[in-house]
């Protein structure tokens, strides 16, 4: 297959004078030495990325795959009702992708959206697990990846040390949670500050009540639209759980303020004996470095009882725009096709953490998930409700139980319904931006949305310099009205923090080189959309046949001082790009406590009413 992609790159090279992904001119419109010519040749293809993890390595497979597109990617807010707000300004993405999905949420996209259900890669799915993309009508416009699987990690070399037996079922669940708490140790530990782990730990407690016949039944009439409240018989039940689960491990207060990574730390020191987390955290915390993990299900009163959840990595759609046009709805197909084969789910899954949708696909499982295995065989893996709404009511109902705030399961229950009847959060005018930029990368300008942003970040921070990933703004600036809920999705927020640091201009040097050469990694660059912005200096690069390399670095046109000290704030990734590159520069001090990009949105547009800082020629692409 390699030999087989090298022949068509240099076919392609040798007809049109391309060479990798995007090709670029100078900014004089001459081609500078050893780098890639302008071509109109190239089709453009916009995929939007759920998150940063597609930067890994997924879209550098994508820009090898198909040499002959120039690929335009961004990283989109998680939720369809970002593509409504793309929709909203009739400009959808050729390509959608999404991993909290829920029929319900999708089907205001139906219209918009490509119908797959008699394509050939349709056809590869099993059916079982089709049927759950499939609306009244027979139409099909989402297909799943593969699923991430869910449920509780525990360090078992802690279990041994301390005699603790491994847990089978919730009895013993709870006879491990009060051996730990007995001599200190946190028996079980989660972000309860994550709407996800608030919702995934509702559910997961309460997965066989979920799977009934009534549970099942109503499920359908909620993501029909049918109902728009929880079932009393279905879910007083869940509340009861959950509550017991709360008072035998010991969660409150403090819990509900848990972020992402403080659960985590627990564990990886050897202060939490379990945490809520994912295959894919089995690989990246594996207890204090060489203990043995496990990845156990969420348990029930019987060993029988014991249930996974899984949800797919992610969900990906095709816009109708351009479908008419035959040579294009192939080629669209034809990426789709190669973003959920095998070898685009092996770019997915290539810690061997999770399950295939597909007839055509076999994923490995490391060996700390071989107890999933029965699972698998045995269809007890539990697809999560992942509406908008449950994720952000799971999250206010379960933070208003660990702080007391509702006593009982009916008080709990009463709760939900009261927020699922009421009005989405965010929906009234809160913005007005004056003045629109585009997101496209030229070389003459850049990304100006991008550096508009980046811009208004430096103003309203006060640092000297600003350095972020242009494909973390995730759309055009429209110019016009904004609700609160509308400006978050103009910039990426999961998985982008701020990292404020002192640097030295020849620290500098070594960031940006680093980070234009960086590989395998969150944060990498593998196409012009993917390049960064700067804000308060320029780059003068030059794009070769192998990526990119810095010429220099300067501050109004006068080369940047290599001894001068600046203040300097990286927006990206903070344990995977920002950790990198902050570990090769040898600097320890990074403040990621700051505002994020939607909070300096609201900051600038609606407390103090102004508008966005104007976009500046950032960058020399030779």
């Amino acid at each position: 297959m390699k030999k087989l992609l090298s022949l068509l790159l240099a076919m392609v090279m040798a007809a049109t004078m391309l060479a990798g992904c995007g090709g670029q001119s100078t900014n004089d419109g001459t081609a500078g030495e050893n780098s890639t010519p302008q071509t109109d040749e190239k089709e453009k293809v916009v995929v939007a990325c759920w998150g940063n993890q597609m930067l890994d390595t997924y879209t550098q497979y994508l820009c090898d795959l198909f040499p002959e597109v120039e690929f335009e990617f961004v990283l989109a807010t998680n939720s369809t009702d970002y593509y409504r707000f793309r929709q909203d300004h009739d400009d959808m993405p050729d390509i959608l992708t999404v991993r909290r999905f829920a029929l319900k949420d999708a089907v205001l996209l139906k219209d918009y959206l490509y119908d797959l259900s008699n394509t050939e890669l349709a056809a590869t799915y099993y059916g079982s697990y089709l049927d759950s993309y499939t609306y009244d009508d027979g139409t099909v416009n989402w297909l799943p990846t593969c699923a991430e699987v869910d449920g509780i990690i525990i360090n078992k070399t802690l279990f041994d040390e301390y005699n603790v037996p491994v847990p089978t079922d919730y009895a013993s669940f709870v006879a491990a949670c009060e051996a730990f708490e007995a001599v200190g140790i946190r028996s079980f530990v989660s972000d309860f500050a994550a709407d996800y782990t608030c919702m995934e730990v509702l559910q997961g407690a309460s997965i066989p009540m979920l799977q009934s016949i009534e549970g099942r039944k109503w499920r359908q009439q909620y993501e029909s639209g049918a109902t728009h409240e929880l079932s009393e018989e279905v879910w007083l039940p869940v509340f009861e759980n959950f509550f017991d689960f709360k008072e035998k491990v010991g969660l409150g207060a403090e819990d509900a303020t848990y972020p992402n990574r403080t659960p985590k730390d627990m564990f990886i020191e050897g202060k939490a004996a379990m945490f809520r987390g994912t295959g894919a955290d089995v690989i990246t915390f594996p207890g204090r470095g060489q203990d043995e993990v496990l990845l156990v299900p969420y348990f029930g009163q019987t060993e029988e009882d014991n249930w996974y959840l899984t949800y797919p990595t992610f969900q990906i759609a095709a816009s109708n725009k351009g479908m008419d046009d035959p040579e294009r709805e192939k080629l669209i197909l034809d990426i789709m096709t190669a973003m959920v084969n095998q070898q685009g789910q092996d770019h997915i899954s290539y810690g061997k953490n999770m399950v295939p949708y597909k007839k055509d696909v076999t994923l490995e499982l490391m060996p700390e998930m071989d107890n999933l295995k029965p699972y698998v065989e045995e269809n007890k893996l539990y697809i999560r409700l992942a509406s908008n709404e449950m994720f952000r009511i799971s999250k206010d109902v379960v933070q208003m139980i660990l702080n007391g705030e509702v006593q009982t399961a009916q008080e709990a229950l009463a709760a939900f319904n009261k927020e699922l009847a009421g009005e989405e959060p965010g929906t009234e005018i809160v913005a007005h931006i004056d003045t629109g930029y585009s997101n496209d990368f030229t070389p003459e300008h850049g990304n100006q949305a991008a550096s508009s942003l980046a811009n208004t970040m430096r103003a309203l921070s006060g640092v000297d310099l600003v350095f972020m990933q242009a494909c973390y703004v995730a759309s055009d600036i429209y110019a016009g009205d904004y609700s609160q809920k509308d400006l978050a999705y103009i910039a990426k927020n999961d998985g982008g923090w701020p990292g404020l640091m002192e640097l030295t201009g020849d620290q500098i040097y070594t960031l940006v080189e680093m980070t234009l050469s960086m590989t395998g990694n969150r944060g990498a660059v593998c196409n012009d959309s993917t390049l960064y912005v700067s804000s308060g200096f320029e780059m003068d690069i030059t794009k070769t046949d192998s990526g990119y390399t810095l010429n220099a670095l300067t501050m109004d046109g006068k080369e940047l001082d290599r001894s001068a000290t600046y203040s300097f704030l990286i927006f990206g990734d903070r344990d995977w790009y920002m950790s990198t590159v902050m570990e090769e520069m040898g600097v320890s001090e990074v403040d990621t406590t700051g505002p994020k990009a939607e909070e300096y949105l609201m900051q600038r547009l609606v407390e103090q009413g102004g508008q966005l800082e104007a976009p500046t020629d950032y960058m020399i692409l030779r």
